[in-house]
């Protein structure tokens, strides 16, 4: 058996996990929780969590950590535009034909040209197309899902924060070392908390930890790109 001291023991404060995991973990983290969020019940922690993760973003001044998170930023655009944004659009179209019996003109107004566009798509003419979308879907909210109303919003609304986020310049405000590890510490400690919300949501079900967090990002690479697995602990 193991001890139950472990439980109440952080995993994210472990010094082996550099600024650059801990960034590419959160961001990604942080998009699989609003990604996944149907019921409303991580809602506060995402608000704790996106909270925590600026603040850490705002203590940047050095190159190296700038770095980390820019790559951290087009990690979650990257994931966001694969995993998320397509799936999103086919159930919004789906959706759609599901509501109208003859749902050719609804579906042209949402979707003129087509789902392929979603992929295809320049970063920048992405938020054109999904602007079309929510506009569409706004418009006849009536007749459709409160479900895939709320997903349209969804989509639009997440893709402009990644952007922005990409976009925009980091480093503008200047913090102590130690304004610089409290604001770490504090992301970690936000991450605990996500960690032990979602074991309080599914309880006795590890496999589900995986929709939620990505643990490889935390882990050291060697050259080539292969991952080394984490020491385990001494009991």
């Amino acid at each position: 058996m193991r001890k139950l001291s472990t439980f109440l023991e952080n995993p994210f404060d472990d010094p082996g996990i550099s600024i650059a995991e801990l960034l590419a973990f959160t961001t990604d983290h942080l998009q699989r929780m609003i990604a996944n969020n149907a019921s409303g019940e991580l809602t506060a922690r995402i608000t704790a969590t996106t909270s925590a993760y600026q603040l850490v973003a705002d203590c940047v001044s050095d190159d190296e950590t700038k770095l980390a998170l820019r790559m951290a930023r087009n990690l979650a655009k990257k994931n966001f535009r694969q995993d998320t944004l397509l799936s999103g659009v086919e159930r919004v179209e789906a959706g759609i034909i599901s509501a109208y019996a003859d749902s050719s003109l609804v579906l042209m107004e949402a979707l003129p040209n087509g789902r392929s566009v979603f992929g295809s798509s320049r970063d920048d003419e992405l938020a054109i197309h999904l602007n079309t979308l929510h506009a569409a879907v706004t418009a006849h909210a009536a007749d459709l899902a409160p479900a895939i109303v709320t997903l349209a919003n969804s989509l639009k609304t997440q893709w402009t924060a990644i952007l922005d986020a990409c976009e925009e310049t980091t480093g503008n405000k200047t913090s102590t070392q130690e304004g610089k590890k409290l604001a770490r510490q504090n992301l970690q400690l936000m991450l605990f908390l996500n960690l032990n919300k979602l074991a309080e949501m599914f309880p006795r079900q590890p496999e589900k930890l995986s929709l939620y967090m990505q643990e490889h990002l935390l882990r050291d690479r060697v050259s080539g790109g292969e991952e080394v697995e984490p020491v385990p602990p001494t009991p």
